[in-house]
Order: structure tokens, then C-alpha cells, then sequence
């Protein structure tokens, strides 16, 4: 009874020291000491999984969830993808400011939850990563995977922070960039891009190692292929890591190996259930975890009766890209839906979303598996990989590689594919496919920035009048400022972006 005792205490030490009001500024009594926690490993290693259960949670649940359109990874996956070119959006309400490129003041809601939520998983990573230092190196099974798991969410938060932070790195290397906690500091001011991927690079390649040949206990934990994924994307930033596109293909086909490329029925599936034979990493979500409203399905699904639905708040891919889509292409029926004549969306509704479907959805010949809002949440998948282990191959001079590489997923999404592209014709088929692919996956933006790409929507006929048609490369539209209350609780740092 002690002991369960202590354990529920450390728990909701932590999940409290996650919404602190001065975010970082964290007071003693908040989190478990390095002693506390070393006395319980001492009776149990396991017990210091509640930390770990804690910042998966913030990941989908946040404690400082604030609004309907805050619920973790999957927002930020959607706030960043209405900030580009590939998805519409023709409504005024949840997430329209991030598609107007304008919801990165340093007051905003959004900026503000962004930073506080990240920074939350990272302090529940830098208590297990503290409290495991002293067994880190003893071979033990399950201090390696608790270790591997808290690296590597680390790297992958701090990836998500930099780039939103911060421009590229390819062109920003001495930029101001974000705070790097890995102990627990407090008060620490910005330090420049590269030493942010500095640390970016050390935790992934230990998260990695320590959770190599451990396969996949659980989807809704990470493992050495979804690390394996998490490298390969954060390399593709890095443009003078050493032999950085080889490098990039390596982890890329390690992380291949964690699934096999759905089927057509899994394809229109909805997209939300771990269980998908390419899933790597998600958020297994249920009738005690659903967030409700506050959900990636509430805002998506267009038969549910959450905002992206009833409400009508219609998520579309842009015109221009659906029309790049092959006719015997499976991944264009994830997209139309039959909207009456008096819907206000009737003219563009072979643009609106179907590829996300909640697992309750009234959809259309679509059987329900489970309650409403109570789709899982997939964050890491190898169909991705092989987008980019193909544009790995092909910038490290492999192209006849490349070229299969791609060839093999898109077999599996238009049987009839073929592709005579060669040299850079087969580097822009790679990166439409991937987009095609992807939409709405949170990954157009980050290309985009690393790439060094201008938000092109003006070839689209379904983006809203009111959005910015044309923003150059490197705007400051595309980071966000350092949120005021991270500012008024920390004087290190002086310059929050322009």
C-alpha cells in the first residue's frame, strides 16, 4: 500500500509540474527528486514507467489543454499543414489563423500551447533519463527501453520546437534557436540552431541504440523503428552531418521494417487504428482517454459530429494537387464527399477530406468499430519511410535505388504505376507522391522549410480569398514568436523572433 501510495504521488508530481503556469520555472517541490526516484527504482525499476505513461499523455491529452483545437502532436500535425499548400480550408473558426499564417504572435494560444505542451514532455523525458542515469549502462532490458523511449521523445520534441522556433538549419545555423533543458535547469536562454540539433542528434542516436533489437511491444509506445523513422526525417535537416543521404536511407529502411504496406482496404480504412499493418507509433485512444471535441477526428471527419463535420468546418486538399492524382490511384478516394446542393462547400465537395475517419462515423459504407472520438491517433508510419528512403537514394546519386524504392509503395497504391522519370522529373515525382501521400500528416510544412520552398496556393481554386496566396521562402510567417508567459517567467531570454 506504501509503495502505491509513493508511486501515485510521483505521478501527479509530475502531470502537475506539466502545467505549471511559468512553464519551465518549475519549483522543487513539483517534480521527484533524483533520490526519491532512485529509491523507488531500487524496489522496482519498472515504477518509473508512471513518468513515461505521463508524457505519452501530454503527447494526445494535455494537462493544460485549453481549447477545442488543443490535443497535442496531432494539432500541431494540423495547425502546421493549414500553414501550406496542400490543404483548403474555406470556414472561419478552429485552426483558420493558422491557415491565414497568422497565429504566431507571442500572445496567442496557439504558440503559447505549443511551446508549454513540448516542453512538458520533455521535462517528464529528463526525470526518467535522470532518475535511470546510474543503471543506464547495467544492460537491463527494461531500463534500456524506458531510456531508449525517453531519448528519443525527447529529440523528436525538440525537433518539432526548433522548427517552428526557428528557421531551417540549413541556412540558420547561428540563429538564436530555443531553450535546451536536459536536467533540471530553469531560466535558460536561447542557444543557437546548431547546438539545438546538437542535442537533437545525441538523444536520437541514444534513444535509438538503446531500443535496437527490441522490436514492438506496444505501437502506442516508441520503438526502434519508429526511432529509426524520427532519425531518418530529423538527418533530412541536417545538410552537413557526414555522409547525411545515405545516412538518411539507412534509418529509413530500418524503420521499413517495423510494418508492411497496408492493403486497399486498410488504405480507406479512416486512418484510426493502431492495429494498421503500417502503423509505427501512435496514441492508443479510448472511451477513458478520448478528449471528445478537443480531438483530431472531432476537427476531420466530415460525417461525425464534431467541427470538421456537422459543423461544417470541411478540411479539402487543394485543387491543384487532387488533380495530380491519378484516376487509378487508390488514395483518390480519400478524398469527396456527397454534399447536398444547399451545403456551402457543394461546388468544391469532391475536395473534402474522407482519407480520416472516425471509428464511430456515420460515413458512407463505413462500418463503426467503436465510440465517437475514440479513433487512435497514428503518428509514425512506413509508408512515409519510403518516400523518404527514395529521396535519400536519389540525392545520394542512387537512382535506379530511388526509383525502386518509390515503384514498390506506389504498386501497392495504383497497381498500374509506372514511372519513366528520370533525374530531377524523378526527384519532383518522390516529393508529389510523398505529398499526396502524407496530406495531412503534418509533414508538407517541415518539407517545405527544409527544401527552402515559397507557399504557392494561387493554382488552386479552393483556397479561401481571405489566405495568402504567395509567402516567400524563409518569411516569418512560418515560425512562431516565444510565447509572452515563457518570456515574463524567464529573463535569459531577451529576443522572442521577430
Amino acid at each position: 500500500m506504501k509503495y502505491t501510495k509513493y508511486l501515485a504521488i510521483l505521478a501527479a508530481a509530475f502531470m502537475m509540474g506539466s502545467c505549471s503556469d511559468d512553464f519551465l520555472d518549475k519549483e522543487p517541490s513539483e517534480n521527484a527528486s533524483e533520490d526519491q526516484i532512485k529509491d523507488l527504482l531500487d524496489k522496482d525499476p519498472t515504477a518509473i514507467q508512471a513518468y513515461i505513461t505521463g508524457y505519452y499523455k501530454n503527447m494526445f491529452s494535455p494537462e493544460a489543454q485549453q481549447s477545442h483545437d488543443d490535443f497535442g502532436l496531432k494539432a500541431f500535425e494540423l495547425a502546421t499543414d493549414l500553414m501550406g499548400d496542400d490543404m483548403a480550408y474555406m470556414t472561419s473558426h478552429f485552426f483558420v489563423y493558422d491557415y491565414l499564417l497568422d497565429n504566431r504572435a507571442s500572445s496567442y494560444r496557439r504558440t503559447t500551447t505549443y511551446w508549454q505542451e513540448l516542453y512538458a514532455v520533455i521535462s517528464g523525458a529528463n526525470e526518467v533519463i535522470s532518475g535511470l542515469k546510474e543503471q543506464a549502462d547495467s544492460g537491463d532490458e527494461s531500463v534500456e527501453k524506458m531510456l531508449g523511449q525517453s531519448y528519443t521523445i525527447r529529440a523528436y520534441c525538440y525537433f518539432w520546437l526548433i522548427n517552428m522556433y526557428q528557421q531551417p538549419y540549413e541556412w540558420n545555423k547561428d540563429k538564436l534557436g530555443i531553450p535546451i533543458y536536459t536536467e533540471s535547469e530553469t531560466k535558460l536562454n536561447r542557444v543557437p540552431v546548431s547546438e539545438v540539433y546538437e542535442q537533437i542528434l545525441s538523444d536520437i542516436d541514444k534513444g535509438y541504440n538503446y531500443l535496437k533489437g527490441k522490436g514492438i511491444a506496444k505501437k502506442d509506445e516508441l520503438n526502434e523503428y519508429a526511432a529509426a523513422a524520427i532519425y531518418a526525417n530529423i538527418l533530412s535537416f541536417v545538410n552537413d552531418y557526414p555522409d547525411q543521404w545515405n545516412e538518411v536511407a539507412k534509418y529509413a529502411k530500418l524503420a521499413i521494417e517495423g510494418g508492411s504496406l497496408m492493403s486497399e482496404k486498410e488504405l480507406l480504412s479512416g486512418f484510426n487504428d493502431l492495429s494498421l499493418s503500417e502503423v509505427l507509433w501512435g496514441a492508443d485512444i479510448n472511451g477513458e482517454t478520448n478528449t471528445f471535441y478537443a480531438s483530431f477526428m472531432s476537427q476531420v471527419d466530415p460525417y461525425g459530429p464534431g467541427y470538421g463535420g456537422n459543423l461544417g468546418n470541411y478540411k479539402m486538399i487543394s485543387s491543384d494537387l487532387y488533380e495530380k492524382i491519378s484516376d487509378d490511384d487508390i488514395r483518390k478516394k480519400w478524398f469527396g464527399v456527397d454534399l447536398g446542393e444547399t451545403n456551402t462547400h457543394y461546388k468544391v465537395r469532391q475536395y473534402v477530406q474522407r482519407k480520416f475517419i472516425d471509428i464511430g462515423s456515420t460515413a458512407p459504407g463505413f462500418t463503426p468499430t467503436g465510440d465517437t472520438f475514440c479513433s487512435d491517433y497514428i503518428y509514425l508510419r512506413t509508408g512515409e519511410m519510403y518516400f523518404v528512403a527514395a529521396e535519400a537514394l536519389y540525392r545520394a546519386g542512387k537512382e535506379s535505388e530511388a526509383k525502386t524504392m518509390l515503384t514498390t509503395i506506389m504498386k501497392t497504391r495504383n497497381p498500374k504505376y509506372e514511372t519513366s522519370a528520370t533525374s530531377d522529373a524523378l526527384l519532383q515525382e518522390i516529393e508529389l507522391q510523398k505529398r499526396i501521400e502524407m496530406w495531412g500528416e503534418g509533414r508538407r510544412l517541415f518539407d517545405m522549410k527544409r527544401r527552402n520552398e515559397s507557399l504557392d496556393r494561387t493554382h488552386a481554386i479552393n483556397h479561401s480569398a481571405i489566405a495568402p496566396k504567395e509567402v516567400p521562402a524563409g518569411s516569418k510567417l512560418f515560425i512562431y514568436q516565444i510565447p509572452d508567459k515563457e518570456l515574463n517567467a524567464n529573463s535569459e531570454i531577451t529576443d522572442k523572433n521577430e
